[in-house]
């Protein structure tokens, strides 16, 4: 049953539900794009190094963090990857737009 403790999930909710329709409302911008792969590229850095921070303490055990530190790193690099080429094919697709006009 639904405790408490349990409205954290439902501000989560709320959270990630107020991010999806402001982000939708901005995303056609290749700045917006860009600085969202950024962002959690950077957040995903951070998981990083706290995961390795738990492992040297302790706290994890190595090929936990390792694991752990592994899925970032490749969500990192997929995020960058698509946002990337997205702004590439936008580019791409308005240079045809200005040589058709």
């Amino acid at each position: 049953m639904l405790g408490l403790h349990d409205i954290q999930y439902f501000y989560e909710f709320l959270f990630w539900v107020v991010i999806y329709f402001s982000l939708r409302l901005v995303w056609h911008r290749p700045k917006v794009r860009l600085a969202y792969g950024i962002s959690v590229a950077v957040f995903n850095f951070l998981a990083i190094v706290m995961y390795t921070i738990s492992s040297l303490y302790g706290k994890m055990g190595a090929l936990d963090a390792f694991a752990f530190a592994f899925l970032h790193s490749m969500v990192s690099v997929v995020m960058l990857t698509i946002i990337h080429n997205e702004n590439r094919i936008d580019k791409e697709r308005n240079k045809l737009k200005e040589e058709k006009l």
